[in-house]
This record gives C-alpha cells, sequence and structure tokens, in this order.
C-alpha cells in the first residue's frame, strides 16, 4: 500500500475535470443555442458559416436595395401619370383650337393660354421630381446619361442672322497637381513611394492609378540609390539616399505614360514639380483628373516622410463643349414694318427687337398675329450690350437653352458684356448615365441593375414651340402631342416593367435568404435535445466523479490498520 501517490484519486479527479468541462460546454451551447461558440469548437464549421452569414446579410441588404428601387421607380411613374393626364387635356385644346369655329385674337388666345400653362406644370413636374434628392425626370437618369432639355435648333433662322452664326471650339480639360513633389531623404533598401491619380470617367466612375516606387541599390555600383517599379524600370537617383523633386518627378511622368488608362486619355508632362495633364479629347465628356495621394513607408523619424500633397487638382482649363453663337447687333429692328424679317427663331420659339418706344396696340397685335410672343424694346436707337443681355435671359427661359453673352474670337469665347451670345445645349449629367441599383450580395454585374429614365421636359418631348393661337398651329400641334404621349407611354411601360423585375428579385433574394439561413443554422445552431440528453450524461457523470473521488481519498487511510 502506497500514501504518497494515491492513483485511483488521481484517476477518479482526471474524469471529474473532464467531465465538469464538458458540463461547462453543455451549458454554453444550451444557453446560447449555438453549437459553434468559438473556433475550438468546429474551426471548418466557423468558417463556413461566417461566409454564410455574410452571404445572408447580403441578400437582405440586396431586398432592401430592391424594395427602394421599386419606391423609386413608383415615384417617377407617379409623377407622369399626371403628365399623362395633362398631355391628354393638350390634345382636346389642340383639336379644339383647329376648329375653324374659333376666332384667333379671342378664343384661340385663350385655349393657348391653357397651354401655355401645362407645358409650364410639366417643365415644373420634370424639374421637380426626385427621390432622395436624386432627380428622375430631367434626363439625368437617361439612357445616354445626357440629360438634354434642350439642344440647339437654328434651322429656322432667317435674314440677317443667318449669317451672323459662328462656331466656338471645343477646349480639351487641363489638370495640374496643387503642390509641387517634395524631395524625400534618407531612403534605404525596401522604402516605397506610392502616388495615386484618380481618373473620373464620363460616366462619372473614378478610377486610381498608383505608380509605386522601391528603393535598392544603384545598379551603378554608386552609394546613391535608384528607384525601382513594379515592371522593373529602374530610375537612378544623383544623390546618396535621396530622391530629387525633379527626379521623382521625371519618373513620374514616365510611368504615368506607360498606363494605359492615362496615355489613352491624356498627354502627362512635367511643370515645376508638378504633373499636368491635358486631355486627348476636348469636350466636356472627356475624362478628368480629380485627385492624387501620396504615401510612403519612409520613417518620418529619418526625416524621409513626403510633404503632404493637396488632395485636389487645379482646373488649368476648364473642359468645354463645342457651341454656336449669334452676334444679335445684326438683327433687324421692328419699327413697324417688316417684321418677319425682324423675328428670327431658336428651337421653335420666336423672338424680336422692338424699336425704342415702339411697343403700342398695333405692335402688340401684329406680333400676336405673327405667333411672336417674346420681345426686347431697345434702350436706343441700336442694339446694345445690355438689349442683347435682355434677349439672352428670354431666350435662356424659353428655350431651355444656357445662354450667356461674350465674344468669339476665332473660335474662342470669353464671358463678358457684348452683342454676341452663346447657346448651349443644357445639359444635366454625362453620358452613359443613369442610376445603378445594388440587386445582390456580390460585385458582379449581374447583380447591378440600371435604371434609366429619359427627359420629360417639354422641349425633349418636341412640344415646347406648340402654338394653337392660330389654326394652322393647332392642326400641326395635335401630331406632336400625340408623339410626346407616346414618348412617355413608353417610359411608363418601362418603369413598370422594372418595378414587376424587381419584385421578383425581391422574391428570389428571400427565397435564397431563407435557404441559406436554414444551411447555416444546421451548420452553427445546437440540437437542443440532443445537447440536453449529454448534459444529463454529463452532470451524472459529475455527480458519480465527485463520488468516487470521496471513496479514493479514503483508500490510503487503510493504511492505519496496520498500526494497531
Amino acid at each position: 500500500m502506497r500514501i504518497q501517490h494515491n492513483i485511483a484519486a488521481l484517476n477518479s479527479y482526471r474524469n471529474l475535470t473532464n467531465n465538469n468541462s464538458a458540463v461547462s460546454k453543455n451549458l454554453e451551447k444550451l444557453s446560447s443555442g449555438y453549437r459553434i461558440n468559438r473556433a475550438g469548437d468546429d474551426a471548418a464549421g466557423l468558417a463556413i458559416s461566417e461566409k454564410m452569414r455574410a452571404q445572408i446579410t447580403g441578400l437582405e441588404t440586396a431586398q432592401k436595395n430592391a424594395n427602394d428601387g421599386i419606391s423609386l421607380v413608383q415615384t417617377a411613374e407617379g409623377a407622369l401619370t399626371e403628365v399623362h393626364s395633362m398631355l391628354n387635356r393638350m390634345v382636346e385644346l389642340a383639336d379644339q383650337s383647329a376648329n375653324g369655329t374659333y376666332q384667333d385674337d379671342v378664343d384661340r388666345e385663350n385655349l393657348q393660354a391653357e397651354m401655355d400653362a401645362l407645358k409650364d406644370e410639366i417643365n415644373r413636374i420634370a424639374d421637380a421630381t426626385n427621390f432622395n434628392g436624386i432627380n428622375l425626370l430631367d434626363g439625368s437618369l437617361s439612357a445616354t446619361g445626357t440629360s438634354s432639355k434642350a439642344n440647339v435648333d437654328l434651322s429656322n433662322l432667317t435674314g440677317n442672322l443667318a449669317g451672323a452664326v459662328a462656331t466656338v471650339d471645343a477646349v480639351k480639360g487641363e489638370y495640374e497637381m496643387n503642390t509641387a513633389l517634395a524631395q524625400v531623404t534618407q531612403l534605404a533598401n525596401g522604402d516605397t513611394l506610392d502616388y495615386t491619380f484618380t481618373i473620373t470617367d464620363s460616366n462619372g466612375a473614378t478610377q486610381n492609378v498608383t505608380v509605386t516606387f522601391t528603393v535598392a541599390n544603384s545598379a551603378a555600383g554608386t552609394a546613391n540609390k535608384a528607384l525601382v517599379t513594379e515592371d522593373g524600370s529602374i530610375y537612378e537617383l544623383g544623390t546618396a539616399g535621396t530622391a530629387a523633386a525633379t527626379e521623382i518627378s521625371a519618373a513620374l511622368v514616365t510611368e504615368l505614360s506607360k498606363n494605359s488608362a492615362i496615355k489613352d486619355n491624356f498627354t502627362v508632362t512635367d511643370a515645376s514639380q508638378k504633373i499636368h495633364f491635358e486631355a486627348k479629347e476636348a469636350g466636356t465628356l472627356a475624362p478628368s483628373i480629380t485627385g492624387v495621394a501620396i504615401s510612403s513607408t519612409v520613417a518620418a523619424a529619418n526625416g524621409g516622410a513626403p510633404s503632404s500633397v493637396d488632395n485636389s487638382m487645379t482646373v488649368s482649363a476648364k473642359a468645354e463643349d463645342a457651341f454656336d453663337t449669334i452676334d444679335l447687333s445684326k438683327a433687324t429692328i421692328y419699327d413697324g414694318t417688316n417684321l418677319d424679317k425682324a423675328t428670327f427663331e431658336i428651337n421653335g420659339q420666336k423672338f424680336v427687337f422692338v424699336a425704342q418706344n415702339k411697343v403700342d396696340a398695333d405692335t402688340l397685335a401684329a406680333m400676336k398675329a405673327a405667333g411672336v410672343e417674346h420681345y426686347v424694346e431697345l434702350a436706343g436707337g441700336t442694339i446694345g450690350n445690355n438689349d442683347v443681355a435682355a434677349m439672352a435671359e428670354k431666350i435662356s427661359m424659353e428655350t431651355g437653352l444656357k445662354v450667356e453673352t461674350g465674344t468669339n474670337t476665332a473660335g474662342v469665347w470669353t464671358p463678358g458684356a457684348n452683342t454676341t451670345i452663346g447657346l448651349r445645349s443644357n445639359t444635366v449629367g454625362k453620358a452613359g448615365g443613369g442610376l445603378t441599383l445594388q440587386i445582390g450580395d456580390t460585385s458582379d454585374d449581374f447583380n447591378q441593375m440600371t435604371v434609366s429614365v429619359g427627359d420629360m421636359h417639354t422641349a425633349a418631348l418636341g412640344i415646347s414651340g406648340i402654338d394653337i393661337s392660330t389654326q394652322a398651329g393647332a392642326q400641326a400641334a395635335v401630331d406632336k402631342i400625340k408623339a410626346a404621349i407616346n414618348t412617355v407611354s413608353s417610359t411608363r411601360g418601362d418603369l413598370g416593367a422594372l418595378q414587376n423585375r424587381l419584385e421578383h428579385t425581391i422574391n428570389n433574394l428571400s427565397v435564397t435568404t431563407e435557404n441559406m439561413t436554414a444551411a447555416e443554422s444546421r451548420i452553427r445552431d445546437v440540437d437542443m435535445a440532443e445537447e440536453m440528453m449529454a448534459y444529463t450524461k454529463n452532470n451524472i457523470l459529475v455527480q458519480a466523479s465527485q463520488a468516487m473521488l470521496a471513496q479514493a481519498n479514503q483508500i490510503p487511510q487503510g493504511v492505519l490498520q496496520l498500526l494497531q
């Protein structure tokens, strides 16, 4: 018999400890409801479960996104319901005015007044309809993304102004870093310098182009260092342990010019250690450089961290589209005679300059009979800058064009007070627009859907210039209004199809989420009945092992019997 080591007690204690641990795990699973509470419970199962949880979260969020998309579509389609009602009323007015039983200066005038009010309301709805601040009907969500409220139409320009039209050339955008590059000192092998430039394309999408330099020993065997790129290009440095700003700038120009996204769209040059980009394509739809970021792994304590750089870019030359100009000083002034010669038409709207003190009842009656609604009375004997500024404001208001005064010198436009006006299509958004909905749990193209809604302004619908104040004008207006109705009908049909698709998408996402949740549950959740049985078993074993430990502790006391 031995008293130094009670082997039976040790065995009972070991089993008691194991049973207590098993009971603890049983209680943890029963109280949490999870079979896997830590990686040690099931490492592979935990990894699969967490991946499933991420997918389930993405699917649930995609359902919310799709529901938001339905709300957006319903908002747009609801607004178009009223546009349809107004267009139908306009058909009624045009058909009514086309009847020969009405008088131009009394009956048709009132009909035209209501027609103008309806056009104004359609334009207001197109401007005001939005979802969470996103305009829906102004054309910014059109399939091409070009939301033209009005394209310049000078086809009916006659008289002296017919030869006064000139074109301003499109301008290439130029962009330059706000802050010059700084030298980097105390370089050591393995240090890196990152220079990231952000490109914004014509769709408004961005992409980053990063040039990374890694510091290495000079290939020439000198104490100087070299900058090495990922493709193996080597740029030797002229000073030991230092990269001068001129050396970094020259290397960046060379490396950026290799990148396809840069070289296809920009000419890159060095402007006093500020990288300068000139777009190869002119116009506002050309890509632009919108940001720059610099980082490094050079220890700041060694004086090696580059100075901070402004993340924005200076616009050296603003990108501009080509546009038409008209020298209005060449317009004929209406002084009571030759109204046809004095009238000029832009986008279906008729305008005229009226001589000073000649706006009287006869003049107004003559203009009304000729369908000329917009005029400017001259302040003096000739057409001056102020007269042209007033006319520019009228043209902009009535046609939806961007109109400003300035000087066209050899195809270069300079804004300012002048008798020449520039007329540009009033565009909102960029080519390739539309609103993209994320309707899946991954970034794949098939998990994204684009919502496109055309421009619903009267100019885009082709009814901005309709005039039913004459019988002939009313007859011509009917077909234009019906064409507009067809356009709105087609748009509403597209929106309805999108809504139906989104509802099916939500149903599919819901089913997938349910099935994925069930699969994740089988991996992660505990079987309460099975775990309760295990708990009961282990609890009994704990009690049994406690009792046996007590019995084992009594065994050494038998030694005392030998002393009797």
